[in-house]
């Protein structure tokens, strides 16, 4: 009965074939016919994951008709994945790993070159290299390199992550330098970053995101700060004005936490002078506030908050600018950096902080006895608890503030001595300009 009906699948299988017209590049209509026969017998048993009935089908068929169609080398490269998984025999998994690298070739020479798809093809198979054959790191990393020369932003998130690897293993196994790695990086990086931007897809998004992660992870397993500076900035100081190698620099620095370096700062300024943009800006700021050099910061934050289209960049420059306003003691002008971000977003818990932190910084400039000289704390708390209710990440620091400064209100008979009574409104007619309540404290 099985022999009944798999002759009927033939059957059918050869007819639609026939009324596709579809060429099985055959010298003769016998090989013809007995390559669509082969084509259907292992089709339905690939179907059932029967991969060992499946085989002497598929055998058949690539050798009388490779190029009937790509479906052959494709579902060959996972036969031929299954049945090495399955076998404990080493010497005969290693014949079934030569197959199936001699599948990924075929594909190329049948399917892959005149289509484009040559690198593409490279990836696959240079990811099953180091996955199957993890002890020759070198021979997956030369056909891995070769898919990105072919490949560039194209480059599949895996083939990624396996092409780093095995520039990883390879210095591992003390077969490349800590330079070709660095060199990688920013290679792989720019294509990982480009498919990050540009990606419509969700989940095309997040496996390019888990590849910069993993690569991130394992740069950062080889390399400290004093190294890269040390490597890039013998390079720097030979080529100071090449632009890529600033690029570079950058890129590396930042990814592993060295962005307080004068080398940092150093390529970080070249590129904006090469080329003023307000992300460089923005960079170059982050450099400044980072080692605490708040008036040079606040200069870059301006340039980048001033120039930029970006809501998210300019709302990140306000932020940090309004933070080095603080350290340089100008609660006021603070103040007005905050009100730009909550003109972005409106529910900016952090704003509300930066204001709230601007009125106790700036609490002398109001009021001169001991009632209104303390009124600034109640323009604080409020500001505290707005923050805590439109933003809940902020909302332990606002309480913990709230309770301090709390703590700090002026005592009830302060404020009924110069006719200031709990519970009423106040407003300032300094710079805060806000509209209050009156609270005080019993002691």
């Amino acid at each position: 009965m099985k022999r009944i009906v798999m002759s009927l699948v033939v059957m059918v299988f050869m007819g639609q074939l026939a009324n596709a017209q579809i060429r099985t590049y055959t010298t003769n209509e016998e090989d013809s016919m007995s390559c669509v026969q082969n084509l259907s017998l292992y089709i339905e048993y690939f179907k059932q994951d029967n991969y060992a009935d499946a085989l002497p089908g598929w055998r058949k068929a690539t050798s009388l008709c490779p190029k009937s169609t790509e479906s052959l080398w494709i579902n060959g490269t996972k036969l031929f994945q299954e049945l090495a998984e399955e076998e404990t025999n080493p010497e005969a998994k290693e014949k079934l790993l030569d197959t199936l690298f001699w599948i990924y070739d075929q594909r190329i020479e049948h399917f892959g070159r005149a289509a484009g798809k040559e690198g593409y093809i490279l990836g696959r198979k240079g990811s099953d290299m180091i996955k199957y054959r993890s002890k020759d790191p070198k021979g997956a990393f030369e056909v891995l390199q070769k898919s990105l020369e072919l490949q560039a932003n194209e480059m599949e998130a895996g083939a990624s992550i396996y092409l780093y690897k095995a520039a990883y293993d390879m210095y591992r196994a003390d077969l490349a330098e800590k330079e070709m790695l660095f060199d990688l990086y920013d290679q792989l990086g720019s294509a990982v970053d480009y498919n990050i931007a540009n990606q419509t897809d969700a989940r095309m998004i997040s496996a390019f995101e888990t590849a910069l992660a993993n690569i991130d992870k394992m740069v950062g397993s080889i390399a400290n700060c004093e190294e890269l500076i040390a490597i890039f900035g013998a390079q720097y100081e030979a080529n100071p004005n090449d632009i890529d190698l600033l690029h570079k620099i950058v890129k590396l620095l930042s990814k592993q936490g060295c962005d307080e370096s004068d080398l940092y700062q150093k390529a970080a300024v070249g590129i904006h002078k090469a080329n003023p943009t307000p992300a460089s800006a923005y960079d170059i700021a982050m450099s400044f506030y980072k080692k605490k050099n708040y008036s040079e910061a606040l200069s870059f934050y301006k340039e980048a908050a001033s120039g930029s289209q970006d809501s998210d960049l300019q709302f990140k420059s306000y932020k940090y600018g309004a933070n080095c306003l603080l350290q340089l003691g100008q609660a006021q002008s603070a103040k007005g950096y905050a009100m730009k971000m909550l003109s972005i977003d409106p529910n900016s818990g952090d704003a509300y902080m930066i204001i709230g932190n601007a009125y106790v910084q700036g609490r002398k400039d109001c009021g001169g006895n001991e009632c209104e000289g303390r009124a600034a704390y109640w323009a604080a708390v409020d500001k505290y608890a707005k923050a805590k209710s439109v933003d809940p990440s902020v909302a332990d620091e606002a309480q913990k503030l709230i309770n301090s400064y709390s703590a700090q209100f002026p005592k009830k008979e302060d404020c009924f001595f110069h006719g200031i009574n709990e519970g009423t409104t106040y407003t300032f007619d300094c710079w805060i300009g806000e509209t209050t309540t009156v609270r005080t404290r019993d002691n």
